[in-house]
């Protein structure tokens, strides 16, 4: 009947704020509800006041417990008390703030005002009382009731994604208006309170009361809507600055690293392993880019790592990149290999790519080899070759990477291709397998 979809951190915070203005506000006039029942009583039979007051007693205790309850100062006092009894119930109510459970303010109020409510209505009623006096009680505990069993019904525990209510409780909370409802009725059609009443209009009133408790369903319906509302609202906002924020990224940050990348391309003075690190920074800044627009890398996906890395070239050469088909079947990688496939092949792309190359092909594969897995990344291009000494380099990118991948037992072996280009292999020792 209800939405408990709704049990996330922006739901339970929008609760939090919007209850704790209701509950404040709602103590208050629950309170001056206990004090006009007590005033009530000078019109009460002199011999049905010790009954009288002492069914008033819980719900007037259960209105000074929700008081400190929503009173930071005093519940501190209370945390502070010395006396065994009051620092427990401080400790109590601390620990069940924010929670949608049964606590000690709770059970007080709502079964005190029912309590109270036999005063009036039911087989141990007051009588007789005189009639202004009868529909003044019966009303101001009709309003206590209310009150306390809608804020039950909304408290912003049932939204807590921390502490979430507990399974029994989920499924009693449609049922309490019906209860209600139900109990009222019986109450209020009990034919003891005037010989004189008429039973038809009794049944009529009994009605009318019951039918104001059922009202706690499409009122609890409202405030889970505006909380959908919020949810949703929040959710369309955080899209428009995130893309706000990614396009800012791409304006300010991308674009200023892929100059970078070109500046330093044809530079001989800067290293390999600083052109590796642009290159991840590049790579870093588009997986950033994407997250922000809602889409983050699947895990260990190489078709995504591919689609990226095509992303840190120029438009009009991204198509040259391909991922092997056969790829589609290669057994999932875990963590640390996907990481060192990462770092790869970016470098080897960039290196077809500074080289010409019209077509580059790239194959990543999960090899078994003597009980122990492999993993092997492959990189063909049609471009011009590798510079003569290039792999003799001590600071260049094959021979770095190549130091980075000793660590797993790995090497880096390139060859020319059968007609023209390059064929690069890297391979090590698959970490998490």
């Amino acid at each position: 009947m209800f939405d408990h979809a709704l049990l996330n951190h922006v739901a339970y915070a929008t609760a939090l704020r919007y209850n704790g203005e209701v509950y404040q506000w709602g103590a208050a006039a629950r309170g001056l509800c206990v004090c006009a029942l007590w005033v009530v009583l000078a019109w009460f039979p002199p011999d049905s006041l010790p009954q009288a007051s002492a069914q008033l007693l819980p719900v007037t205790v259960g209105a000074i417990t929700t008081w400190a309850h929503y009173r930071p100062g005093v519940l501190d006092r209370l945390l502070a008390s010395r006396l065994t009894v009051i620092g427990w119930c401080g400790r109590h109510l601390s620990g069940v703030k924010g929670r949608a459970t049964v606590d000690l303010s709770g059970v007080l109020e709502c079964g005190g005002i029912l309590v109270a409510l036999l005063l009036y209505v039911g087989p141990v009623a007051v009588r007789p009382l005189p009639a202004p006096v009868y529909v003044l009680g019966l009303a101001v505990s009709t309003v206590h009731i209310w009150s306390a069993f809608s804020q039950a019904m909304i408290d912003a525990g049932w939204y807590n994604p921390d502490a979430p209510p507990t399974r029994v409780l989920v499924r009693l909370r449609p049922l309490i208006p019906l209860a209600l409802a139900t109990l009222s009725f019986a109450l209020f059609a009990w034919p003891l309170y005037a010989e004189r009443e008429d039973v038809q209009v009794g049944i009529l009133g009994a009605s009318l009361l019951a039918a104001s408790f059922l009202l706690l369903w499409p009122y609890t319906f409202i405030v889970e809507a505006l909380l959908r509302s919020a949810l949703a609202t929040c959710h369309v906002e955080a899209g428009t600055v995130r893309r706000d924020d990614a396009l800012t990224l791409h304006s300010l940050v991308k674009n200023a690293v892929r100059s970078l990348m070109r500046q330093t391309t044809d530079d001989p003075g800067v290293g390999a392993e600083t052109r590796a690190l642009i290159n991840e920074l590049a790579l870093v800044v588009e997986e950033a880019r994407l997250v922000l627009l809602d889409q983050p890398e699947p895990p260990q996906s190489l078709p995504t790592l591919v689609e990226r890395i095509r992303k840190l070239m120029p438009h009009d050469q991204r198509q040259i990149v391909v991922l092997d088909e056969a790829c589609s079947t290669t057994r999932c990688l875990g963590k640390t290999d996907f990481g060192l496939v990462r770092r790869v092949l970016p470098d080897f792309v960039t290196n077809s790519w500074k080289a010409g190359a019209q077509h580059v092909r790239v194959s990543v594969q999960v090899e078994e080899n003597s009980a122990r897995l492999w993993v092997a990344v492959h990189v063909k291009d049609d471009g011009s070759g590798i510079p003569t000494g290039a792999g003799a380099d001590p600071y260049g990118s094959l021979r770095v990477l190549e130091s980075h991948l000793r660590r797993f037992e790995g090497t880096i072996e390139h060859q020319p291709g059968p007609n023209k280009g390059t064929f690069v292999c890297a391979r090590w020792r698959s970490v998490s397998h």
